[in-house]
C-alpha cells in the first residue's frame, strides 16, 4: 500500500519517580529528530533504533537517556518506515516508495556509515515492512506485482534478498495489499511462524508455520473493502494467540471493528465487544499473555485482560512503539519519541 496517505502501502510524563525504572530527560523530543517516525525496534532494554522521513534515524544505547541522530547520506528524500536492529552497532533500514525508492540499507558501525544492500527494480513493488525470525533469516512484504503476495527473503542477515516463492499461497484479491504504516504488517516468529496482514479490497491474515514455504489465509472481521481500510498490524502472542489492528485511515476517529483476536493461531478471528470503542490503530503488540497495547494517531490503548476490554492510556497520537525492558517506547510525528513505564501506562488507563 502506498504509505499512509493512500499508503499501501518529552514532555516526559513524570507521574511519579516510582513509576519509572530509569530517569530519562524531561524533553518532548527525546531524539532531536524532526520527521515522521514509523520505524522502531528495541533490541533490548538499552539499545533502541528509530527511523522515519527525511532519511533520518536515531539510536540510544542507554535506554533512552541520550540519543545519536543522523540521516543516511544520499537518502534524505527517503522515508524509512521500518528498522531492524541487531545490536548497538548493527541494523537495517527499509525505505518505502515506488521502484527504486524502496531500499534496504545496512550499518555495522552504529550508523556512522551505511551500505545500500538492496534496491528495488520493479516499478510495481512498494515495500511495506520487514521482520526477522532470527539474526540471519528475515522476511519483507511489498505491494503485489502480480496476483500473489510479493515477499522477499534474506538468509544472511540482510546482505542479500530474493523473492520467496512459496509452494502454496492464496492469491490476493484485486485491490488487496499490505499497508506501510508502522512496519508491522509482517510478524516473523522464531521457529518459523509468520503472519502477514492485508487491507484494501479484503482484510486478511496470511499465516505460515514453515518459514513461508506454505501459507493459508483467514478473513478478518475488521473494517475493510474501502481502499483506505483493513489490517495495518499483526502480532503473534503467547501460545496460539494472535492480534491484529487497523481501521480506516481516512476516518481515524471512527470506532468499531478495529481490533481482532485469534485463539487458534490465526485460523479464526473475533472482534471483542470490549474493543469496539477503540479508534483506528496502526500498531499492536503483546506485552504478556494478559497485556496488549495498540497505538494510532488518536491515542494509545491498552488491554489488561488478554484483549477482551480496552482503555485509553494516552490521547497523544503515535504511529509505532516497542518494548524495552519495563518501558514502552512510542514514536510519532515531528520526531516525537516518548518513554513510559508499563506500570505508568496501566495507571493512566485506570484513571
Amino acid at each position: 500500500m502506498k504509505a499512509i496517505n493512500r499508503s499501501r502501502g518529552t514532555l516526559f510524563f513524570l507521574i511519579s519517580i516510582l513509576l519509572f525504572p530509569v530517569q530519562l530527560p524531561a524533553a518532548q523530543k527525546l531524539t532531536g529528530l524532526t520527521g515522521t517516525l514509523r520505524g522502531l525496534h528495541a533490541v533490548d532494554k538499552k539499545v533502541i533504533w528509530v527511523s522515519g522521513t527525511k532519511g533520518e534515524f536515531a539510536l540510544t544505547t542507554n535506554g533512552g537517556k541520550t540519543w545519536t541522530t543522523s540521516a543516511v547520506p544520499g537518502a534524505e528524500k527517503l522515508d524509512f518506515r521500518d528498522v531492524q536492529g541487531f545490536s548497538a552497532t548493527e541494523a537495517l533500514l527499509m525505505s518505502i516508495g515506488p521502484g527504486k525508492s524502496s531500499r534496504i540499507y545496512q550499518t555495522s558501525d552504529g550508523g556512522k556509515t551505511w551500505k545500500l544492500n538492496f534496491e528495488n527494480q520493479d516499478s510495481l513493488a512498494f515495500f511495506d515492512g520487514m521482520d526477522f525470525y532470527d539474526r540471519n533469516h528475515g522476511l519483507l512484504i511489498s505491494d503485489p506485482v502480480d496476483s500473489r503476495p510479493y515477499l522477499l527473503e534474506t538468509t544472511d542477515g540482510g546482505l542479500t534478498w530474493k523473492r520467496l516463492q512459496p509452494r502454496t499461497i492464496p492469491d490476493l484479491n484485486k485491490g488487496e495489499y499490505a499497508f506501510a504504516a508502522s512496519g508491522t504488517s509482517v510478524d516473523a516468529v522464531r521457529g518459523g511462524e509468520c503472519f502477514l496482514a492485508t487491507g484494501g479490497a479484503a482484510a486478511r491474515v496470511f499465516r505460515s508455520a514453515d518459514f513461508g514455504t506454505t501459507w493459508k489465509a483467514a478473513l478478518l472481521p475488521i473494517v475493510q473493502v474501502d481502499p483506505a481500510s483493513g489490517a495495518f498490524s499483526v502480532a503473534k502472542g503467547p501460545g496460539n494467540r494472535v492480534a491484529a489492528c487497523g481501521g480506516n485511515y481516512q476516518r481515524m476517529t471512527q470506532r468499531g471493528a478495529n481490533i481482532a483476536l485469534s485463539d487458534d493461531g490465526g485460523k479464526t478471528w473475533i472482534v471483542p465487544d470490549g474493543s469496539r470503542h477503540v479508534p483506528f490503530m496502526e500498531c499492536i503488540r503483546w506485552i504478556n499473555k494478559k497485556i496488549i497495547i495498540a497505538c494510532g494517531p488518536h491515542g494509545v490503548w491498552i488491554s489488561t485482560d488478554g484483549g477482551n476490554n480496552w482503555k485509553e492510556a494516552l490521547k497523544d497520537g503515535f504511529h509505532t512503539f516497542g518494548v524495552s525492558g519495563k518501558n514502552i517506547i512510542l514514536a510519532g510525528n515531528k520526531g516525537d519519541v516518548k518513554i513510559y513505564s508499563l506500570s505508568a501506562l496501566i495507571k493512566l488507563a485506570d484513571n
